[in-house]
């Protein structure tokens, strides 16, 4: 798990070393430009504290689900401690409870044995009440480390979650489309594909491009996932794309979606502009294609 995230971690460092690589080549083109200067210089600074924060969010992320995997497998195995303590009692209870009985037979109910036989008999029944508590006690345990698990679960989902936008990340997105189009393509069932592209606001032509891109992509997702089902994926493709995938659904009808959000959001951030492409997915298409072709259709 720990792996995944780096992962992630990884790809969203990529994006950010290429963003500056090409901020880095515009002010080679102009290097007199004292405000593109200062708005390079605030970019750099604040990409260097976007990776020491994605570093730490991973360092963090990996120990949290280290610690609740751990305390699952430890509520697990005393859960099975108790179920064969609790064996253990009943076992014991049952071969009381066949002693008394025979030395009761054997010796006459009023006998000093007898007497002994049912306060045997008394704790036999009091091993079966504390096997019955450990029982119960198993069972906390077991509902605990699958609570555990959830969380852990979840955990696992945040850490591939786009967190400037609340969308799917691009690694996860990769293979939750990917197993859209092998299903499609399995059972002949329609997949449309979308790709929604957000244009630079006027604020971000200003140099405050991260704030304003990333309050645009937070409002976009939000939009899109409003008019699309909760199991139609979306995801943060690239800095400035979402891709969306709808399954049974017509080409017009996710066209048209997908351009009422925009036309939400656009309502929302002054000089904000969004397209969408839309493709149907064909029997030979792999991911790449049909992403190629949405982009191109928009």
């Amino acid at each position: 798990m720990a792996d995944r995230d780096q992962a992630a971690s990884e790809a969203d460092q990529r994006v950010s070393d290429r963003d500056q690589d090409l901020a880095d080549r515009e002010l080679e083109a102009s290097p007199a430009d004292p405000a593109l200067l200062h708005a390079h210089e605030r970019s750099k600074s604040g990409r260097g504290e976007g990776t020491m924060t994605r570093m730490a969010t991973t360092a963090v992320r990996a120990q949290v689900a280290a610690e609740r995997h751990d305390q699952a497998w430890r509520r697990d195995e005393m859960a099975r401690h108790r179920d064969e303590v609790a064996t253990n009692r009943d076992r014991e209870a049952e071969e009381i409870d066949e002693s008394a009985e025979r030395m009761a037979g054997e010796l006459g109910a009023d006998s000093p044995a007898a007497k002994v036989a049912a306060v045997a008999r008394a704790s036999a029944a009091a091993a079966r009440t504390r096997a019955a508590e450990d029982r119960e006690r198993a069972a906390r345990d077991r509902e605990e480390a699958a609570r555990d698990r959830e969380l852990l679960m979840a955990e696992i989902e945040r850490s591939h979650m786009d967190e400037a936008s609340g969308a799917y990340g691009r690694q996860i997105g990769e293979v939750l489309l990917r197993h859209e189009i092998e299903r499609a393509q399995g059972t002949g069932a329609r997949l449309v594909l979308a790709i929604v592209t957000i244009e630079e606001t006027a604020r971000a032509e200003e140099g405050d491009a991260d704030p304003a891109r990333d309050a645009l992509a937070r409002d976009l997702f939000f939009a899109l996932r409003g008019r699309i089902r909760p199991y139609d994926p979306i995801v943060r493709w690239d800095e400035n794309e979402f891709a969306c995938a709808f399954s049974a659904v017509a080409e017009e009808e996710a066209s048209r979606s997908l351009g009422d959000a925009c036309s939400k959001v656009a309502e929302r951030h002054v000089g904000a502009l969004a397209r969408v492409g839309v493709t149907v997915l064909q029997e030979e298409d792999t991911l790449d294609s049909v992403i190629e072709r949405a982009e191109s259709s928009g």
